[in-house]
């Protein structure tokens, strides 16, 4: 619930649409008059904004004027409705506060239907109700997301600066914003699972409907914390404390689980942070992805489709949104645009708002685009112009990609995509640099250096956004995930693009994103193989990448190791045929000293070797040896135990010859893990993970630890502080209308006065 700090002061005019404001009077005088109160449309209401019926009769009617000033022509027109309804009560609520003057005129002229000043709502008695009713106030949150008194209440929380890049987009956001049933439902099994996987197409609203959540346990006192590899979840989750944390990991199927978690084989631990989520009692996560990766995963990621996990009852698929809630999307992006009002009454007075409500195209982010990228298009052409780039979405960029932006911000935005991921300014500058004359010129481009920022101007708002990090520095994304889409479908169709960009590329991240995600069409052709083969063989040694920024908007330096390179790599040279390059490559293998790597570094290298052990020389025995030497902790044992998968023979061998040490080895490894544990899920997940381990190769029992494991059981249920109950959050329900919704219950011209 939101902590009242000082009175409600909100001025309605500026934050409420008509539609928002019809509903807040709605919730507020249904709860002081004791009434249920309904809404009406032009046309269906008689003149009604809102009303309380007994039989037939219009026994209470309520008049919302959300104007920016009241004048006594509207009252005498007003008046004139009210001689034809007759009602045995009447109510006038204004988004503003009048005069005296006004309030005696206004209850002379309304004496037959108004008892006193109370049958009279203005902007502050409309405040002092929200004070009075604050769970109506909650239900409200238009109101609250856009009030700085909120977040004041939060800045001196451990959680804000956590959370605070989120809450500043929520914010942003927030007036785009329709809470549906998808929101209950998704509430629903959150509560039941404590986890919820959100799918659906590019563009349906997951993140939206993610962010709406988190700001829901935000207000509940949750810990937000935005995760975008496994590890970070494993890290940060205090499974028995008191502190209240929601997880959000968007796009959790996507480049980050490939380039992290997959390649770090930790794709199976993903299950495991969320059966640990599960057994807390005050933790939740909540997961994005588009439905047709999720598919995919299920048949490669086993454990996704098993029933350890029932992914079926823990995933909301966001395949569709009813009539209404398409509406009121459609309704606010207008709103709080910058369309101007003679092109909104064109599309209501063409019919064609309703065509484009049931397009089979409709999403909220093309809606988004669109309501932003037409404002060249003239009044008359502008319904037949929407509806013809929602017949054909990437046209919305395609006109401005085309057309509007010069050659040189055309270079900026591939060399960006190529990338990846978010890049500090000065960072994407040298890898531009890099580009040559010459292959600017074969892409029939022209860029000049020193219109650098002209260029970025050009872009900034429209194609891209310019953040700051916390070091002060500037850095570059895209402003929308669909641009990224628009300019993926022209480099992956475009050989000449993809080519330049691999023969210009400065750092690894860009150079095994444009071989692996933009030349997935070239990949296979023998010519377009061996430019790949020539650019790795000039680059690898001289090779690094750029200043990460996290999710935080935090700067990472990056020191790149050997087997990282390799292992990024790892896909391609098992495409390419070109020997030259694949002795580099495993010559550079050799030169690792695996005795510096850390344990998922010699479980990546170990990895590597396993995938090309009939083409390394190194010696398997000396690998072997030195992996037995590593041994340190639990997952150190995974380690060793996969090497045998190389030479079971050899294995076997050299552990019966080493005995005392391998066994010693591990046993100071499993009894250094139970020590340094500190949670006991932790524990139980490592004494599951034993069981794994074949332990009876090297003569030791499981029995041997279980005074150990149990003695540290002991001493974290000691420790532990008192928990309170499993939290769930409550909401208000937010049901569809059961009745048949027509769109111009919405779609009239008053509900677009600003």
């Amino acid at each position: 619930m939101i902590k009242k700090v000082v009175m409600a002061n909100y001025d309605f005019q500026s934050i409420l649409s008509p539609f928002d404001f019809e509903h807040l009077v709605r919730d507020l005088l249904s709860r002081k008059l004791q009434s249920e109160l309904s809404t009406f449309a032009e046309g269906k209401d008689k003149g009604i904004d809102l009303r309380h019926a007994k039989g037939t009769d219009e026994s209470i009617v309520v008049q919302c004027k959300r104007v920016k000033k009241v004048t006594k022509a509207l009252i005498d027109d007003e008046a004139i409705k009210l001689e034809k309804l007759n009602p045995e009560k009447y109510y006038l609520v204004l988004s503003n506060d009048i005069s005296v003057g006004l309030t005696d005129y206004i209850l002379e002229k309304y004496k037959n239907w108004m008892d006193d000043e109370n049958n009279i709502y203005t902007r502050s008695k409309l405040n002092s109700l929200l004070d009075d009713y604050p769970d109506l106030h909650q239900r409200n949150f238009k109101l609250w997301l856009n009030s700085s008194t909120i977040f004041n209440t939060l800045i001196n929380k451990p959680l804000y600066e956590r959370a605070k890049f989120l809450i500043g987009n929520i914010q942003n956001d927030y007036k785009y914003y329709v809470r549906g049933e998808s929101f209950n439902k998704a509430i629903d099994i959150l509560n039941k699972y404590q986890f919820i996987i959100i799918s659906g197409i590019p563009g349906i609203g997951k993140t939206t409907l993610a962010r709406l959540l988190l700001w829901e346990y935000l207000q509940n006192d949750f810990e937000i914390i935005e995760i975008r590899k496994i590890i970070e979840g494993e890290q940060i989750l205090e499974e028995n404390s008191e502190t209240k944390q929601a997880f959000y990991f968007d796009d959790f199927l996507g480049e980050n689980f490939l380039k992290y978690d997959v390649l770090d084989g930790r794709s199976n631990d993903l299950i495991e942070l969320i059966n640990r989520i599960k057994k807390s009692k005050n933790k939740v996560m909540i997961m994005t992805t588009r439905e047709y990766i999720l598919n995919q995963a299920k048949d490669v990621y086993e454990k996704l489709n098993s029933s350890e996990i029932d992914l079926g009852k823990q995933t909301l698929d966001l395949s569709s949104y009813s009539k209404r809630i398409k509406t009121l999307i459609f309704y606010n992006h207008l709103y709080y645009s910058d369309v101007s009002i003679e092109h909104i009454r064109a599309l209501i007075i063409s019919g064609a708002y309703k065509k484009i409500i049931n397009h089979k195209n409709y999403s909220p982010r093309i809606i988004e685009q669109l309501t932003v990228k037409l404002d060249n298009v003239s009044i008359e052409l502008y319904p037949k112009e929407f509806l013809k780039k929602l017949k054909n979405p990437l046209d919305i960029w395609e006109k401005a990609f085309n057309s509007q932006i010069s050659d040189g911000s055309k270079i900026i935005l591939y060399v960006l995509l190529s990338n990846s991921n978010s890049i500090i300014l000065k960072d994407l500058k040298i890898a531009i640099n890099s580009l040559s004359k010459e292959a600017i010129e074969n892409l029939g481009l022209d860029y000049k250096h020193g219109n650098f920022k002209k260029y970025l101007k050009e872009l900034e708002n429209s194609f891209i956004k310019i953040g700051v990090t916390d070091k002060s520095n500037h850095y570059v994304d895209f402003q929308n995930p669909s641009i990224k889409d628009f300019l993926l479908l022209i480099v992956q169709d475009d050989e000449d693009i993809a080519r330049t960009l691999i023969q210009n590329s400065i750092y690894l991240d860009q150079l095994v994103y444009s071989i692996r995600y933009l030349s997935k069409k070239f990949i296979q052709d023998i010519n377009f193989q061996k430019i790949i083969d020539k650019a790795l063989l000039s680059k690898l040694d001289k090779i690094q990448n750029p200043i990460r920024v996290d999710w935080l908007i935090v700067e990472r330096n990056t020191q790149l190791k050997t087997i990282e390179i390799l292992d990024s790599l790892k896909f391609y040279i098992q495409i390419t045929s070109d020997q030259e390059l694949k002795n580099y490559i495993f010559n550079k293998f050799e030169e690792i000293d695996i005795s510096q790597l850390s344990y998922y570094e010699e479980r990546n290298y170990i990895q590597f070797y396993l995938d090309f052990s009939n083409e390394i020389s190194i010696d398997y025995l000396l690998i072997l040896k030195k992996v037995v030497e590593n041994i340190s902790w639990g997952e150190s044992i995974k380690n060793l135990e996969m090497l045998r998968e190389v030479n079971e023979e050899k294995y076997d061998k050299y552990i019966e010859n080493n005995k005392i040490e391998v066994v010693e080895k591990i046993k100071t490894a499993i009894k250094q893990e139970i020590q340094y544990t500190s949670s006991e899920s932790d524990l139980n997940y490592f004494e599951k993970n034993l069981l794994d381990y074949d332990l009876k190769r090297y003569s030791i029992s499981e029995k041997e630890f279980e005074d150990s494991f149990a003695s540290k059981r002991n001493e974290i249920i000691l420790s532990r502080p008192e928990i309170s109950e499993s939290t769930e959050i409550e909401i208000d329900e937010i049901f569809e209308e059961s009745e048949v919704f027509e769109e111009d219950e919405i779609f009239r011209m008053e509900m677009f006065d600003k």
